[in-house]
């Protein structure tokens, strides 16, 4: 299994026991947690359901490349990290929404939306070419000899 897919599912671990706890704790009435449904919905759908689904795509579906590092799978690292960063900074502006009226909490959540919908973009720019048949695949590589 390559390394970025096993970081994609292990990072999907991690979400999954923030969205438990996180809504244990939205069903504890003495806990003073109003609006946090978002980030419990977040961290389940996101952090865990989607990170689960890009790491087991990646193992499943065979590579431009079996060659590990960043470079040789920069498409998919680029996708964890925007994935990422989106989702710890939905974590951090979200609450203090609730607390301040600056604005840099709303841009903050905006560039959290940004930064997801990136990610999805790169993965979607990493598994298209390995999402082909089998005609293309010899055709291109028909394409690679006789040049």
């Amino acid at each position: 299994m390559p390394h970025v897919a096993r970081t994609f599912i292990k990072t999907g671990f991690v979400f999954f026991m923030v969205a438990l706890i996180l809504g244990v704790a939205l069903e504890i009435e003495s806990l003073p947690l109003p609006r946090l449904m978002p980030l419990f919905w977040h961290a389940l759908m996101v952090g865990w359901i989607t990170q689960i689904i890009f790491g087991v795509s990646l193992w499943m579906f065979p590579g431009r490349t079996r060659e590990e590092g960043f470079k040789a799978q920069i498409w998919a690292w680029l996708t964890y990290i925007f994935l990422n960063t989106g989702l710890v900074l939905r974590f951090i502006a979200e609450p203090m929404l609730l607390y301040s009226t600056l604005t840099i909490w709303d841009i903050l959540v905006v560039g959290s939306a940004v930064l997801q919908v990136s990610g999805g973009v790169t993965y979607v720019i990493e598994m298209w070419p390995r999402v082909q048949s089998k005609k293309q695949r010899m055709r291109k590589r028909k394409q690679k000899r006789n040049r």
